[in-house]
């Protein structure tokens, strides 16, 4: 049986633990909001520091998906930049080999 996730790792994993984080928080957030709505005001002592807990969860993984894929972006380009360099010391030297060749 292939568990789905077993095959990220990196920036991807840390990405779908955060989506996941923010979906079960606010799924929890509206379940909460909808139990304490149809229920009397003594469910208020139970559910206000589970609701304060959600939304530091939901605020948290926000974050944290925002900053991942920032750091995501930013290692492309590094990588990219870095193999135009290496492509452009690589035809540098062909033509340094190529004008030593002609004389």
């Amino acid at each position: 049986m292939k568990i789905f996730g077993r095959e990220l790792v990196g920036f991807a994993k840390a990405l779908v633990v955060l989506i996941a984080v923010l979906l079960v928080a606010a799924g929890m957030c509206g379940l909460q909001l909808a139990i304490g709505n149809g229920s009397s005001g003594n469910s208020d002592a139970v559910f206000e520091p589970l609701g304060i807990l959600e939304l530091i969860a939901m605020l948290v993984s926000a974050v944290g998906i925002v900053v991942v894929l920032l750091a995501w972006g930013a290692r492309g380009l590094y990588r990219l930049s870095l193999a135009e360099s290496k492509s452009e010391a690589e035809e540098t030297s062909r033509n340094r080999d190529r004008t030593e060749n002609d004389k």
